[in-house]
Formats: structure tokens, C-alpha cells, sequence
């Protein structure tokens, strides 16, 4: 179970970083005017994208060392899931639409946007606090070395 999970985190984690990689070859065609749109926001959806794959790909790392419950570590791994391909499709489609989705307003496509962002926000602070928690537990189940 504990290597399907860590498998999960990479494979998902490669995935996101992909979409990242690939929101980048439009990056670089907002860069050279061979497409329009924001450099701003295609920058965010090339970093973002990048970035959460690459803490997916690390969280596979230490996900099985916390000290949590099967259920809990899958939700922890579930939500940094949550929010890698939140982080990777919404501010692409925050690019191709032209909406930043910073705060719940019309028009649909803001909201959809701010949907992301928030549903992101939510799951990446899920993901951390289980992630200290679990850290916290085993530190102190782990005898000093000195």
C-alpha cells in the first residue's frame, strides 16, 4: 500500500509537471507574438503547473515516513493531488480566458477560476497541516541520537 501510494504521488506529480512544461511552450508563444494573451498569466500557469508537480514528486519521498493512520496519509497525498491539477488547469484556463479569479464575481468564467484557486488553497493547507502533524507524531516517537 505504502509504495502504490508514493507511486501515486509520482505518477500524478509527473503529470501536473508536464501540463506545467506544456503551458510553457504557450508561455513562450505569448513571448515571441505568436499568440495573444497575458505574459502574467502564462508565466503562473507554467510556474504553478512546474512547481506543484515537482512537490507532488517530493511528497512521494517522506508521505510513507509520517506517522498517520493509512487513511489519513491518503488523504494528505489526495489533497496535495487536489491541488497540483487545481494549480495546473486553472490558471491555464485563467489565461486562455483572461480572468485572474481573485475573488468570487461574475463573469462564470472568474468564478471558475476563483473556484480553483480557493478549492487549491484549501487542500494545500489540508495537505501541510497533516504533513506536520504526521512529522510531529513521529519525531517524538523516534529517540534522540545523542
Amino acid at each position: 500500500m505504502q509504495t502504490e501510494l508514493r507511486l501515486f504521488l509520482v505518477r500524478h506529480g509527473a503529470v501536473v509537471t508536464l501540463l506545467g512544461a506544456l503551458s510553457g511552450l504557450a508561455y513562450a508563444f505569448v513571448l515571441t507574438g505568436d499568440l495573444s494573451g497575458s505574459m502574467r498569466a502564462w508565466h503562473l500557469a507554467h510556474l504553478q503547473g512546474v512547481l506543484t508537480g515537482i512537490l507532488l514528486i517530493a511528497a512521494s519521498s517522506f508521505i510513507t515516513r509520517l506517522s498517520l493512520s493509512p487513511a489519513i496519509r491518503s488523504a494528505a497525498a489526495y489533497s496535495f493531488v487536489i491541488t497540483g491539477y487545481c494549480y495546473a488547469i486553472g490558471p491555464v484556463f485563467g489565461a486562455v480566458t483572461g480572468v485572474r479569479g481573485l475573488e468570487p464575481a461574475a463573469p462564470l468564467s472568474n468564478l471558475v477560476m476563483y473556484t480553483s484557486n480557493l478549492v487549491a488553497s484549501i487542500s494545500i493547507v489540508v495537505g501541510l497541516v497533516l504533513t506536520i502533524w504526521g512529522a510531529s507524531k513521529k519525531q517524538r516517537l523516534v529517540p534522540d541520537d545523542t
